[in-house]
């Protein structure tokens, strides 16, 4: 299952499908080979993978490249294993407000 998202990558529109979990810097690095956020501890800790979100510095190994449809909803979604359910649920509430 992909999601689609549209977002703004440095000024240019970018519309693309990815799995619900895929994580921001991967969605950066491998799907727009934009190469600028590194890949270090994927712990967050090191803070190689920051990148400007609306202005907010974040740190892209731990946030998912879909979070830019879920208008609203804010900080880091656990990706534990009841994760999909979590998507699942946010998708039908945010068409059911639409």
């Amino acid at each position: 299952m992909t999601v689609s998202i549209q977002l703004e990558v440095n000024g240019k529109p970018v519309q693309a499908a990815v799995e619900p979990r895929r994580l921001l810097v991967h969605f950066l690095r491998e799907d727009l080979g934009l190469t600028g956020a590194n890949i270090g501890c994927e712990t967050s800790l090191c803070g190689a993978c920051t990148v400007l979100v609306d202005g907010n510095a974040v740190k892209s190994c731990t946030m998912l490249a879909a979070e830019e449809i879920r208008e609203g909803l804010k900080g880091n979604i656990c990706r534990c294993t009841g994760y999909h359910n979590i998507v699942e649920a946010v998708k039908y509430a945010a068409e059911r407000m639409s």
